[in-house]
């Protein structure tokens, strides 16, 4: 297989082939002109690339030729023969008459004709009384002069006469026999001589230069914008492995902590008991070797003592030997440590579904009315996208099945200007700016969550989550101006106005309330609820907090006051068909200090019992 060949290689070597690295020469070597991409190739080159068929696949673009002729049918290059004819004037090396049989050294060359001559040629054409006034200039003489004033013969292959004619019809030059017999301009051909189709071309191939100039800009832009996507790419690879590394570093470490940990407490907790026990055994056996060793005397001494002196000896340590003493007692009959497995199938259930590698794609989509069109205004598609709906790390309330998904904001999607940090996210800078991996949102202050929530109507699944949201106005901000919202959608957008498809609960200042800060409901870009929530006036603060309520079995999403447990809209006709991604938008820090933060899994508190689902 023929690798492609850059314009580096080529650049300057006019000489050789791109392919092969030899030089052009003008019997084996032969430099062909390709029609497709204007490069010329070596006649062996084209000949390996085509394997003797007349199909050629152009091994500098992949252009496919079918060429019936072969390579041979390809046009030579006339300014590379040139050239090298020049170099060869250049260096002292044969040049061969163009006009004897033998090939005799060239001495000269007619600046008329273009034809090299040899000494014994050059007399002859000197005397013929039609190139006797000749301009003959020796090959000694062009030694100093630049190249562009070298001359070739130009002749007709056919008719062996001097090519002075173009045919536009054909794009073709020939020469006068040519115009009569196969160009006739009264058969159609559009036939000019060559001086005005050589002003012609210059005109058009400074046209077409200006435009090659642009497209490459417009390719180098390119270049540079893939090269910077291979980068985001390779730094996406290695900010993940890091984390990847960090996260279960620390949890090897928390782990470790907590079986030293539960071994401390194993040493602690069998330690009083332990302590006892051995105290009671030293006592024991104490009483016990006294026991022995009673015994013992005793026998001896009742073996060797007459009957006064076991009267004397032996008869008063009876009422010793007999006295009661019991060994210490202790409180227990049986005790020990063991361990409880709590919660560790639990985490072992955790870490099945520990984190998750996922691939974040922004591709352009259809920019939303009103938007400037040089705003971003992607789709984002989130791969994996679904996840099952019911982890076992996700809670059922006890009053009735809903389940409370555990949520967590995704730090890697957020705009590297917001501070993001697991279920809080507010507007202001971070201490660390984390690079942009290529999976950060551009334009809007926006992140996903990262999980989808996957609620199917069969078996009629229901799901609860929570949002507190929190803002301080810094300054008037204008009229219908985005403060924060919290979207449920399908689809995401990296957008800068509301989501566009799902439900979007935002707060935003409103021309209709006399500029107050309302809180406004959409579904699908239909305006469900519209309430005014505080004034516009730098100082104000207002915190609120909403539970959402899925249920697929109604089709419905009731958007709940968790303070009150009233109902601010309920949203029917849901489409429960495709994971549902929860996402955050925070304003821009000079307007207003926002703060964001999921209520999910074991948070959640309250009872839905009581809502009309």
């Amino acid at each position: 297989m023929w690798d492609l060949v850059s314009v580096a290689e080529i650049k300057d070597h006019l000489t050789e082939c791109p392919i092969c690295k030899e030089h052009f020469d003008e019997s084996t070597r032969i430099p062909r002109r390709m029609p497709c991409c204007v490069q010329s190739l070596c006649q062996l080159c084209l000949e390996t690339c085509s394997r003797g068929t007349t199909v050629l696949d152009c091994p500098m673009c992949r252009h496919r030729h079918y060429l019936t002729g072969g390579v041979k049918s390809l046009p030579k290059e006339t300014v590379i023969l040139k050239f090298l004819d020049y170099l060869k004037i250049q260096k002292g090396l044969h040049l061969p008459c163009s006009d004897c049989p033998d090939k005799e050294t060239a001495v000269a060359q007619c600046d008329n004709c273009g034809t090299f001559l040899c000494s014994i040629c050059l007399n002859a054409h000197k005397r013929n009384m039609v190139t006797k006034a000749h301009t003959i200039n020796t090959l000694h003489e062009m030694k100093g002069r630049p190249v562009q004033s070298f001359r070739r013969v130009h002749q007709c292959s056919r008719h062996q006469q001097p090519l002075q004619f173009y045919c536009h019809t054909c794009d073709k030059v020939v020469c006068v026999s040519c115009t009569v017999v196969d160009h006739d301009k009264g058969k159609g051909h559009n036939v000019v001589s060559v001086d005005e189709a050589h002003k012609e071309k210059i005109k058009s191939t400074d046209e077409v230069l200006v435009k090659m100039e642009e497209k490459t800009k417009r390719l180098s832009k390119t270049e540079s914008d893939l090269n910077m996507k291979i980068q985001d790419i390779e730094l996406s690879k290695r900010v993940s492995r890091d984390d990847i590394n960090r996260v279960f570093d620390n949890l090897i470490d928390a782990l470790k902590q907590r079986q030293k940990i539960l071994l401390s407490d194993v040493e602690e907790k069998s330690a009083k008991s332990l302590k006892l026990t051995e105290q009671a055994l030293d006592a024991t056996r104490l009483l016990l070797r006294n026991a022995r060793s009673s015994i013992e005397y005793t026998r001896q001494m009742s073996s060797t003592a007459d009957r006064i002196e076991y009267l004397q000896v032996l008869g008063s340590i009876h009422e010793y030997m007999l006295k009661e003493e019991s060994p210490k007692e202790i409180p227990f009959v049986m005790t020990g440590v063991n361990f409880v497995q709590a919660n560790v199938k639990h985490l072992q259930d955790t870490i099945k579904v520990a984190g998750m590698v996922r691939s974040v794609t922004f591709s352009p989509t259809e920019t939303s009315h009103g938007v400037e069109d040089s705003a971003a205004y992607t789709a984002i598609i989130v791969e994996p996208a679904e996840l099952p709906s019911v982890i076992e790390m996700d809670r059922k309330m006890s009053d009735q099945e809903i389940t409370c998904p555990t949520l967590e904001w995704d730090t890697n999607t957020a705009k590297c200007i917001i501070d993001v940090s697991e279920c809080v996210i507010t507007n202001t800078r971070p201490a660390v700016i984390s690079p942009n991996t290529g999976c950060r949102i551009r334009n809007a202050r926006s992140c996903l969550a990262s999980r989808p929530l996957v609620v199917r109507n069969s078996p009629g699944q229901r799901c609860v989550f929570g949002i507190k949201l929190g803002l301080y106005i810094k300054t008037l901000v204008g009229s219908n101006k985005l403060i924060q919202e919290i979207a449920l959608t399908s689809s995401p957008e990296d957008a800068v106005r509301p989501q566009q498809i799902g439900l979007s609960v935002y707060v935003a200042t409103c021309s209709t309330h006399n500029q107050q800060l309302c809180l406004r409901v959409n579904y699908n870009k239909k305006l469900l609820t519209h309430l005014p929530l505080t004034e516009n006036r730098v100082g104000q603060s207002y915190d609120l907090q909403l539970y959402f309520l899925l249920d697929g079995a109604s089709d419905k999403i009731l958007v709940v006051n968790a303070i009150d447990n009233s109902v601010y809209t309920t949203v029917t006709d849901v489409e429960f068909d495709r994971p549902l991604w929860v996402m955050m938008y925070v304003c821009d820090p000079t307007k207003a200090v926002v703060r964001g933060e999921l209520i999910s899994g074991h948070k959640i508190q309250g009872t839905f019992a009581n809502f009309n689902l």
